[in-house]
């Protein structure tokens, strides 16, 4: 099996924390269907790498890909499946935002046929919070994109949500998740703020303008997150996802088990073959290089020692961990050394070794990112 991700970097405006690459739509220009056309060329020039793979999951992310008129992504979704040998079961992921949600992009997707995933950024419950974050909808346009995927039969949806920061009570962190429970949405992504450089938050931060929020704050809202969802029902199977039964990303849960993809449009990452490549991260030129036949990405070949240690990043950030089997066939020369730094004192408090499976406990999981790197080889 392999996965397709499609990038579509466009978005109304910046949001403060985001580092995803993005720029500025304008509806008279060209660029729109110059990229489309790149894009076209990248997903049929690109076919050969995947032509023994079937694909089991598409996703559409950005950007904003709900920004752009929807034939745009009927098109690529046609000629992905002119190109590639989809799986009957195909999982499709559209990312839309709340504020497009509307009867008549909603009718569209459902009488497309091909989208059978939606992925939003709710990202609050609180209209306060959602301007502070620079978020262009509103809470009612939250509310009104969760009316609509009940009105069409959209009951595979995720939705997105950030923690993390001062202005967040506890309060309302409580009254958010007792909504999306009652609403018994499927999915949940709930992230920590992120301060990443480059940001326009970076710069705040620089100018002393917002804070970051205090260790013990946060370690108060991540708990108060982590069982408000698993206490109605949620498995808690990623580091920053939980699901109810059945309704994990089949997508993002193929990255982690190592499933090979294809990353077309600017900046857009792919992995095969042990290499890694990744797009140009500017659209005007991506496009301008696509359409001149020149290299528009660079590429990696991974070293046995990268791959181990993606192994244990990959493995650690998910709710069953490390195959102990896995990690004795495919890395032996690296399992000994593992093992002893995991028994280690230092760590042992925050691993747990369960039916052949090493993962981290719930107070591994907050500080994840410094364990995973100190089990590095």
């Amino acid at each position: 099996m392999s996965g397709i991700y499609v990038h579509i970097p466009f978005c109304k405006k910046k949001c403060g924390y985001c580092d995803f690459y993005s720029i500025r739509l304008c509806k008279h220009s060209e660029l729109l269907s110059n990229y489309f056309n790149a894009l076209t060329e990248e997903i049929v020039n690109k076919s050969y790498l995947f032509k023994n793979q079937t694909v089991d999951t598409i996703y559409f992310g950005g950007g904003t890909p709900s920004l752009v008129p929807f034939h745009y992504i009927e098109k690529v979704y046609k000629l992905i499946s002119d190109n590639y040998h989809l799986a009957n079961n195909i999982e499709c992921t559209l990312e839309i935002n709340p504020e497009q949600a509307s009867d008549q992009y909603f009718s569209e997707l459902k009488s497309s046929g091909f989208v059978n995933r939606l992925s939003t950024g709710f990202q609050s419950m609180d209209n306060d919070c959602l301007k502070f974050l620079g978020r262009c909808h509103t809470v009612d346009d939250n509310f009104r994109y969760l009316d609509l995927c009940k009105k069409y039969g959209f009951d595979n949806f995720s939705v997105d949500y950030i923690f993390g920061y001062e202005m967040l009570t506890l309060k309302e962190i409580e009254r958010s998740f007792n909504i999306f429970s009652d609403f018994k949405i499927p999915h949940i992504s709930a992230y920590s703020l992120g301060i990443e450089q480059g940001t326009p938050f970076y710069l705040k931060l620089r100018k002393g303008e917002i804070n970051v929020i205090d260790d013990d704050d946060y370690v108060v809202q991540f708990r108060l997150v982590h069982q408000l969802l698993t206490s109605a029902g949620y498995e808690h199977y990623e580091i920053s996802n939980y699901s109810l039964p059945e309704k994990y990303s089949k997508h993002n849960t193929n990255y982690w088990n190592f499933v090979p993809y294809l990353g077309f449009g600017a900046s857009a990452h792919s992995y095969y073959d042990n290499l890694r490549s990744w797009n140009l991260r500017d659209v005007r030129k991506y496009c301008d290089m696509v359409s001149r036949g020149e290299t528009y990405f660079e590429t990696e070949q991974l070293s046995k020692t990268d791959r181990f240690n993606e192994f244990v990043m990959l493995g650690l950030r998910t709710h069953r961990g490390i195959d102990l089997k896995r990690l004795h066939i495919d890395f032996p020369e690296y399992e000994n050394e593992f093992l002893k730094n995991c028994n280690d004192k230092k760590f042992s408090r925050y691993i747990v070794e369960d039916n052949g499976f090493i993962r981290l406990n719930l107070d591994g999981v907050m500080i994840s990112d410094s364990i995973i790197s100190e089990l590095f080889s």
